[in-house]
């Protein structure tokens, strides 16, 4: 484990968006827990937060106990993929050029497909989507910061 005290305001930025991933995956899982359970005021606070978060409010959504998890397939799979970048980056994982290239390519390329009605897709091959469109943005996020600390390359 890395000692939190030597950490730079980098890695804090890090280790704070991947805190915000996981916050809003528990939110997902918990919140049709709760409305299943009849906490329905708890649960509405959830929604209200998950629906700010996601554009895709009533389509491609999976659903627990008979209740949507409040964000689309494509969005939990981006902050599943991006919680897991940004962690293993956090204990000194190395990303390699050519991976975040492939990784891009294939998140953007199957949204411009759905985009311009080249195939149809289901939550299934969103939710994949969303895994390589959040370990992108989660690399990016990373080379960003690098940059604006004056690192270069990969």
């Amino acid at each position: 484990m890395s000692n939190i005290l030597k950490w730079s305001f980098k890695n804090a930025l890090v280790g704070m968006a991947c805190m915000f991933c996981v916050v809003v995956i528990a939110c997902a899982f918990l919140a049709p827990v709760l409305a299943h359970s009849n906490f329905a005021p708890a649960a509405n606070v959830l929604y209200d937060f998950l629906h700010r978060l996601c554009k895709m409010h009533g389509t491609n959504i999976f659903t627990i106990l008979h209740h949507p998890i409040g964000i689309c397939a494509r969005c939990i799979g981006s902050y599943i993929s991006a919680a897991i970048i940004l962690y293993t980056y956090l204990h000194k994982f190395k990303m390699d050029k050519i991976i975040f290239i492939i990784i891009g390519t294939l998140a953007f390329g199957e949204i411009a497909a759905e985009y311009f009605n080249l195939f149809v897709t289901n939550d299934f091959i969103r939710l994949i989507d969303g895994f390589f469109l959040g370990a992108f943005l989660g690399m990016l996020f990373i080379k960003i910061l690098d940059w604006l600390e004056g690192k270069k390359g990969w």
